[in-house]
C-alpha cells in the first residue's frame, strides 16, 4: 500500500519535479507484482528524498525538490522493475513506464493539483514500457550533473495550458550495463590483486577468504555509490 500524499510536506503552491510511474498493465498486476510495484516505488523514492503524493489505478506520482534524485530515483526504480520482470513474464511482469516533468502544483486536502501535474499524468503516457522520458525542464537542471545519454524523442503537443514540450530518454540500461561491466573487471582483476595482498600478509586460508569478501564488497559499493552518483 502506498500513502498518496506525505503529510511531513505542507500543503500549498510550488515549483516541484514531478515523477510519474505506472505498470504497463496496472488493470493485471497479481498481488505478488502489485505488492513488489508499490514496496519498490515506497523505499526508493523516500531514499532518494521524494514523496508520494498521488497514488491510484496504477499510477504513482511522486514530488522532489531536486531534479537530479528524480532522476537518479527514476534510473533505480527501472533497474529494479528490470530484474523483477527477467524471474516474471505475462501478466506478472511490470514493464513500467517514468515520466519526469519541472513545474508549478499545489497540494490542498490532500490531493495534488495544476498544470505540472496534468502534464505529468500526459507525459506518461507517452512513455514506452521501460523507459524513462523527461522535459526539457528537466534535462536543463540536471544535463551539467549527471554523466547520462539523453536521446531526443522528439516534440510533443499536450492537450493542457503546456502548449508543445521537448522530450529526451533517459539511457538508464547503459548505466546499468557500466555498472555490470566494472563489477566483471572488478571479479576478475581486483580478486586477484587481493589475493596477491593476502599472500604477501601472510593469511591462511580462512582469513584469506574473509579479507577478499571485505575487499570486494568495499569495491562493490564504491562502484555502486559512483554509479548513483551518491560518491
Amino acid at each position: 500500500m502506498i500513502n498518496s500524499v506525505d503529510a511531513s510536506r505542507a500543503s500549498g503552491r510550488r515549483m516541484s519535479v514531478l515523477l510519474g510511474s505506472r505498470p504497463e498493465r496496472p488493470q493485471l498486476l497479481s498481488a505478488g507484482s502489485g505488492d513488489h510495484y508499490a514496496e519498490v516505488l515506497t523505499a526508493r523514492i523516500q531514499d532518494h528524498r521524494g514523496a508520494v503524493v498521488h497514488a491510484a489505478d496504477g499510477l504513482v506520482l511522486a514530488e522532489f525538490e531536486d531534479a537530479a534524485d528524480a532522476v537518479n530515483c527514476a534510473i533505480d526504480l527501472q533497474e529494479r522493475f528490470a530484474r523483477y520482470d527477467k524471474l516474471h513474464t505475462g501478466d506478472d511482469s511490470l514493464n513500467a513506464s517514468i515520466g519526469i516533468h519541472f513545474g508549478e502544483l499545489y497540494i490542498s486536502e490532500g490531493l495534488c493539483k495544476g498544470a505540472a501535474v496534468d502534464l505529468a499524468r500526459e507525459l506518461l503516457a507517452l512513455v514506452p514500457p521501460a523507459k524513462i522520458y523527461i522535459t526539457r525542464d528537466v534535462l536543463v537542471r540536471v544535463r551539467l550533473m549527471l554523466p547520462l545519454k539523453f536521446e531526443d524523442v522528439g516534440r510533443k503537443k499536450f492537450s493542457s495550458s503546456a502548449g508543445e514540450k521537448d522530450l529526451f530518454s533517459v539511457a538508464w540500461k547503459s548505466v546499468t550495463a557500466n555498472l555490470e561491466a566494472s563489477l566483471k573487471r572488478l571479479s576478475e582483476d581486483d580478486l586477484q590483486r587481493a589475493a596477491t595482498l593476502s599472500s604477501k600478509l601472510g593469511l591462511d586460508a580462512p582469513m584469506k577468504a574473509s579479507f577478499l569478501v571485505l575487499i570486494l564488497f568495499i569495491l562493490f559499493l564504491f562502484v555502486l555509490l559512483k554509479a548513483l552518483k551518491l560518491f
